[in-house]
């Protein structure tokens, strides 16, 4: 039925729009890794790539397309192809539409409909909801990036102040959405991870029958039958200061469950905190921080999960260089389970990244990734539980 709903989305409107806007993106990337294995080879690996991708891979394929119906009414469609042998080989990510009627005071109000990302990161202000600042996303992200989608209705409310005399614009923001319901079990069974690999609307959670998330497991489902929600709020200060905070809760039903593709309904809610400094135009400063619970199965209580993690980024841009660093700090906790064995995530990354623009369409980046973690789960593999994993990337990219 999700499929059904957006395909028809996409349908209802393609005909009527009369500007249009293509994008195209290549990452292509040089891995050399010292990573626990991958969750794409049915690891529990904390980073996109292991060992056995050393070399030249491809970090991503993006085709996206933006359409003008009216003034006002846009649509939006993202779909990434990342050649890791995923159920579809090009696939969305993000498929929407957004009417934003021309403001006649200081209120402007904004209406999406589809399928979206939350707006949580202060780090992936990039179209494509991809970093400007380093090729792997922080924790939080990476972890938004792979569990959460919005795919229902949203609905925007900016007092735009700083077009009078106040310093300040202030930002609304609730939402309605289904077909989130899996939202959880990366984060029960693999705990944090960093890597830049967005979850598509149709994929799949690693590899079928391999590891301790099974291929079948699906990101996005409505498994109960019940709407979540979320309210946020921002503030922006003469353009130098931005926060945000959001309350996210899906409601899912623990106890419903899903035997087609083994799995919960999973309650998943948090708290997300964040802050974005820009004083002059070479540097940025970013900490978000996101504190939540998830929990599954039946009877009452069900297993039980609490997550937390925050990061500092400071980045520093001259010319066509962009320099940046980043401090990740992650832990899961697991207070009920059925099985005895609980498992339980700490540890910390550093990123440190430069950025070069070769020309407005080439662009290079060299990341240097590493990550000290504790997850027991591993022991369920016969891996040690603590990880000292290394990755180092370089890539190549174009933008068209």
């Amino acid at each position: 039925m999700k499929g059904a709903a957006l395909a028809g989305l996409c349908c209802a409107v393609s005909l009527a729009t009369s500007a249009h806007d293509f994008d195209l993106s290549v990452d292509l990337r040089a891995v050399s890794s010292r990573g626990q294995t991958s969750y794409l080879n049915g690891g529990l690996g904390k980073l996109r790539f292991d060992q056995t991708h050393d070399g030249l891979r491809l970090g991503s394929l993006r085709l996206a397309y933006r359409g003008d119906i009216t003034d006002s009414l846009h649509l939006t469609a993202e779909a990434f192809a990342y050649g890791d042998q995923d159920v579809n080989p090009l696939d969305l990510t993000e498929l929407h539409l957004s009417w934003r009627p021309v403001p006649k005071s200081l209120w402007r109000t904004e209406l999406k409909l589809g399928a979206f990302y939350p707006a949580i990161s202060l780090e992936n202000r990039m179209r494509g909801w991809r970093s400007p600042y380093s090729i792997s996303f922080s924790a939080i992200n990476s972890w938004i990036g792979e569990e959460l989608r919005t795919i229902g209705g949203e609905y925007n409310l900016d007092w735009l102040g700083q077009q009078s005399d106040s310093n300040f614009n202030l930002g609304f923001t609730a939402a309605v959405y289904g077909w989130n319901d899996p939202a959880g079990v990366v984060m029960a069974m693999r705990g944090w991870s960093l890597h830049d690999r967005q979850s598509t609307l149709f994929g799949r959670v690693g590899r079928y029958g391999q590891g301790v998330i099974d291929g079948r497991k699906l990101f996005y489902d409505d498994i109960d039958g019940r709407a979540g929600f979320y309210l946020g709020a921002s503030a922006r200060f003469r353009g130098l200061l931005e926060a945000r905070l959001m309350h996210y809760d899906n409601r899912g039903d623990p106890a419903a469950e899903a035997p087609a593709i083994d799995d919960y309904a999973w309650r998943t809610r948090f708290d997300a905190f964040g802050l974005r400094y820009t004083p002059d135009e070479h540097w940025t400063a970013v900490w978000q921080y996101l504190r939540g619970s998830t929990a599954a199965g039946a009877p009452v209580p069900p297993n039980d999960w609490r997550f937390d993690s925050q990061f500092l980024l400071l980045s520093w841009r001259h010319g066509r260089h962009r320099l940046t660093a980043r401090y990740d700090d992650f832990s899961m906790q697991q207070r009920v389970s059925y099985f005895g064995a609980l498992n339980d995530d700490r540890g910390h990354a550093q990123t440190y990244v430069w950025l070069y623009d070769i020309n407005p369409r080439w662009s290079i980046a060299l990341e240097s990734l590493q990550i000290d973690s504790d997850l027991h789960s591993r022991s369920w593999l016969g891996e040690p539980q603590i990880a000292h994993e290394r990755q180092l990337q370089l890539a190549l990219r174009y933008d068209l």
